[in-house]
């Protein structure tokens, strides 16, 4: 009879605190409750949008000259080393021809011969007259060599700076091989080229933004000084010079330049944060506007150019649309959201 009183109370018992358990559940979450999505939203915006290519140049002198061995033979002087300068009209270099070393070469080499065998003895006085005789003859023909055939020497047909020493003192050259480069300096231009379909973007006069890579904290301008008149058939490109403005610092051939050059502008563009727009899996554009308060409508665009980190939008979307830059991943059409950064007050 204990036992089964027993029983009974401890049912009893589980019953009723399984009774208060589901009941505190449902005054804790409804199952009916749903939490929204929470997004960023941010108007769109009217605005001047300038879309830019980034291409690379090269500092180069416009004016420069190559100088070049006017004959065969032998550096015998040379004047000037990298990085100094020279002056026009001035001598820098001195070729001793091959056929003057030659007959130089011969005739001291018979010289040396005959003053050998007149150290030697056993000459008879009339070996020794021949010999004397002989020597005569070599040492007129070694004068005459050196008179006749003289060195060559090279002129700089400009001032400027060495910037480039290809050969050295007793090199051989040939006629046409290079022995200096000389640079006007005050010429330096920045030289670059971009494809044809740009030919519009890089006209004569325009301004440009620069970076040097030997001087990355400064920001440069640029304008364009010289559009070449023709197009690479290779290459379908079109090159062109800039002229540094206001830059102090030293610049030095060869030295590379970030050229950031306009190709499409619009005055009023609607734009948005670029992340603000995603491609559906049948590569369409698309973004979530807020209306109605609380309700992400899906809208499909077509985009333009990017300007930064801007967007612009091209059709179906108005100034001020509240369009959503952060959380529309996991959104559906007409999904009801809280907006994290809604003036009015959170929804």
């Amino acid at each position: 009879m204990k036992s089964i009183t027993l029983q009974n109370y401890l049912l009893l018992l589980f019953m009723t605190l399984l009774l208060f358990s589901c009941r505190a559940g449902d005054q804790a979450a409804p199952p009916s409750a749903k939490k929204k999505p929470l997004v960023t939203v941010q108007p769109a915006m009217v605005t001047r949008m300038v879309s830019f290519i980034d291409i690379t140049g090269t500092i180069e002198p416009n004016i420069y000259t190559d100088i070049e061995s006017p004959a065969e033979g032998i550096i015998e002087q040379l004047a000037a080393r990298e990085n100094q300068r020279v002056e026009k009209d001035k001598i820098i270099a001195v070729i001793n021809p091959s056929d003057r070393v030659a007959l130089v070469s011969n005739s001291k080499s018979e010289i040396e011969r005959i003053q050998q065998k007149l150290k030697a003895s056993g000459n008879t006085p009339s070996d020794r007259e021949q010999l004397l005789r002989e020597l005569e003859a070599a040492e007129k023909n070694l004068d005459y060599a050196l008179r006749m055939y003289q060195t060559i020497p090279v002129i700089s047909p400009m001032s400027g700076l060495v910037t480039r020493r290809w050969t050295d003192i007793g090199s051989q050259v040939s006629p046409t091989d290079k022995i200096l480069t000389i640079s006007d300096m005050n010429s330096l231009v920045i030289k670059a080229e971009v494809n044809e379909r740009y030919f519009e973007a890089v006209s004569k006069g325009k301004s440009l933004q620069l970076t040097l890579n030997a001087y990355p904290d400064d920001s440069l301008q640029g304008v364009i000084t010289l559009v070449y008149p023709q197009i690479n058939p290779d290459t379908r490109s079109v090159k062109f010079d800039i002229k540094i403005q206001n830059f102090y610092k030293t610049l030095l051939p060869g030295m590379m330049a970030s050229v950031k050059i306009p190709v499409s502008v619009r005055e009023k563009a609607v734009s948005v944060p670029e992340q603000a727009v995603l491609t559906s899996p049948d590569n369409k554009n698309f973004l979530f506007v807020v209306r109605d308060d609380t309700v992400a409508y899906r809208l499909f665009v077509e985009t333009g150019i990017v300007s930064g980190n801007n967007l612009e939008i091209l059709n179906g979307l108005n100034e001020n649309d509240l369009v959503v830059v952060a959380g529309q991943e996991m959104l559906k059409d007409k999904t009801k959201v809280m907006i994290m950064n809604n003036q009015k007050g959170d929804k």
